[in-house]
């Protein structure tokens, strides 16, 4: 919860942030996604609808709003905290009471520009997710991820499981470089980001291979440069994951950051175009 939004949305009521109780989520469970708002827009909102339903799906359950609810709740709670630029999750939480949409905003993630120029430090830690495809709320999972970052002074963990294969990071993909082409692991070993499917997309456009393979944290040193990608954070560049250093001066991380921005600004502009 970010504390400088005066107002979360409970269902069809809008609450004071004061009251918001964070175990009203964990009734249940709740399938969620964070938006990244630019300029008062969610980033991609589609997508991360699209993800939401598939989700649930996934858990053998079926969402009852209709997107244009869900879009409508989110853009509400956008004016009423008037906040431009931010993170916001929406989650829609199961339980036998019923369905319940809940909407708030998130403190910011916001990498600095030394760490887009030089990159960022992430450690491994043995963890897995029950179900990788779907964006399920787990808190034990994220208290644990949050406190290993905190006591460690890190930007973000990466995950293996018990045979020492990569999955993903605790909030973003990752993606190696070696011989200008991109490895990552297998999409059912990880939640599809959506930055990640537009980087995809990319790669496709500009010629650049993406492989697909298990990755072991041993194989790690052999490769020349690594990224993670995520809606807060967009293409960010690692420059050491535990005791392996990248170089963050990478032609095909710097490629596919450009194109990226480029994706993200235009679909901002046509936002603003629909609305005049």
């Amino acid at each position: 919860m970010y504390k400088k939004a005066k107002y979360f949305i409970s269902g069809n009521a809008v609450i004071e942030t004061v009251n918001f109780d964070i175990q009203e989520l964990e009734i249940g469970f709740s399938v969620y996604e964070v938006v990244k708002i630019i300029g008062g827009i969610p980033l991609f909102f589609e997508d991360h609808l699209r993800r939401l339903y598939q989700s649930a799906g996934f858990k053998n359950t079926k969402i009852t709003f209709k997107e244009e609810e869900i879009k409508e709740t989110v853009y509400k709670l956008i004016q009423i905290n008037t906040i431009q630029e931010g993170r916001l999750k929406f989650a829609v939480r199961f339980h036998k009471s019923g369905n319940k949409l809940i909407c708030f905003f998130l403190k910011p993630i916001i990498p600095t520009e030394d760490n887009y120029k030089n990159g960022v430090k992430i450690i491994s830690v043995q963890a897995e997710r029950e179900n990788p495809n779907a964006k399920v709320i787990n808190y034990n999972l994220r208290t644990y991820i949050n406190k290993v970052i905190e006591n460690n002074d890190i930007f973000e963990v990466l995950l293996y499981n018990k045979k020492h294969i990569i999955s993903e990071c605790g909030k973003s993909n990752i993606f190696f470089v070696k011989d200008a082409v991109i490895y990552t692991s297998f999409s059912e070993n990880v939640l599809s980001g959506i930055t990640g499917s537009y980087i995809s997309e990319i790669c496709k456009n500009e010629n650049i291979k993406i492989t697909n393979c298990n990755i072991k944290l041993s194989d790690i040193p052999e490769y020349e440069a690594a990224f993670i990608t995520g809606t807060s954070i967009a293409v960010l560049p690692i420059k050491q994951i535990d005791s392996s250093y990248f170089s963050a001066n990478n032609e095909v991380i710097s490629l596919l950051s450009d194109n990226y921005n480029r994706m993200a600004a235009n679909y901002i502009n046509s936002k603003r175009l629909q609305q005049i």
